[in-house]
């Protein structure tokens, strides 16, 4: 699918393009998302640009994720989507920047493209150019990020409270199986969006290199105030990060606790039952000369002996606070 952008009448419209269609004059944005065969060799020869495969976008060295071809910029970031699912993906997006077009090729849809898309459409001077909309984007994903990060920790502060309130002796303690799972689900998320942000911060260095003398003093600042906003939310992460691991030995010290506590509760199980077991094995020996085999009372009170020698290791267990 591929989305154009552009400006008609003083305004920006999104029209969506058709294979063989011509482009608008005024293209500011073309957004291509999951394009066909077809699809990439027509828009390659429409833009005069040689757009990099899925499997180059996947490449991590930085000379193959930035560089400049014939005046064209390229520039590969990756991308959280879907970030409020149980399954979100990083996902890598080429920026090409040529002639004051910026064209997006992905196979992903992450939120902040949708939420750029909606504010440039509806807020005049957001996309003017190729340059304010790969800028207006870069904003969008970091902002998302943002958000992101504080949804995680809005969770974990949640999951600790649970996690730290919890009482093993009663029936309301959190489920930590569950408190394990979604921990690894933070983990996993707060290293794709760190992942993220590193790639982020890279594209906006490459971009305040290549910028050219005449680029607006404006635009500078807004690269400069994204690296700032970069690096703060990479810090917070990295403080998430911290925390989710410190939450992981709690919960797995609660683990222990509660599986400490079983084996307590069968281990005095046992040594309660421990001398009435030896005394009806001693009284169930079938030897011919037995003092108390023939007497009347023996049988009362070897179950006597039994009860005795229950109760007692049952009470001393009791006030010493092991059960």
């Amino acid at each position: 699918m591929v989305t154009l952008y552009h400006i008609l009448d003083g305004k920006l419209v999104r029209t969506p393009w058709l294979l063989g269609s011509a482009l608008p004059e005024r293209l500011v944005w073309a957004d291509i998302m999951e394009p066909s065969t077809d699809e990439e060799h027509s828009l390659e020869a429409l833009l005069g640009l040689d757009l990099p495969t899925r499997a180059e976008m996947r490449e991590i060295e930085v000379s193959s994720r930035l560089y400049e071809v014939d005046g064209a910029r390229f520039m590969t970031a990756t991308v959280v989507s879907k970030a409020d699912t149980p399954l979100a993906e990083a996902g890598a997006i080429t920026f090409v920047m040529a002639n004051h077009v910026l064209v997006s090729l992905r196979y992903s849809d992450p939120l902040a493209f949708t939420i750029f898309a909606a504010r440039a459409l509806k807020l005049p001077g957001q996309c003017e150019s190729g340059e304010t909309a790969l800028a207006g984007l870069i904003e969008a994903i970091i902002d998302r990020a943002a958000d992101v990060l504080e949804n995680v920790a809005t969770e974990m502060d949640t999951l600790s409270r649970n996690v730290f309130r919890s009482k093993i002796n009663d029936g309301d303690s959190v489920d930590l199986e569950e408190a394990l799972r979604s921990l690894g689900r933070f983990d996993d998320l707060t290293g794709k969006v760190r992942e993220s942000l590193a790639s982020i911060e890279r594209v906006v260095s490459f971009l305040t290199q290549v910028l050219a003398p005449e680029v607006k003093k404006d635009y500078r600042a807004r690269l400069k105030t994204m690296a700032r906003d970069i690096r703060s939310i990479a810090e917070h992460a990295s403080a998430l990060a911290q925390k989710v691991n410190f939450l992981l030995d709690a919960t797995l010290g609660m683990i222990n606790i509660e599986q400490t506590r079983v084996i307590k509760i069968l281990s005095v199980g046992a040594t309660v039952f421990l001398p009435p077991t030896l005394m009806a094995s001693i009284y169930g020996m079938n030897f011919e000369v037995m003092p108390e085999l023939h007497w009347d009372f023996g049988y009362p009170m070897a179950i006597v002996l039994m009860i005795v020698s229950a109760v007692l290791p049952y009470f001393y267990f009791k006030r010493k606070g092991w059960l």
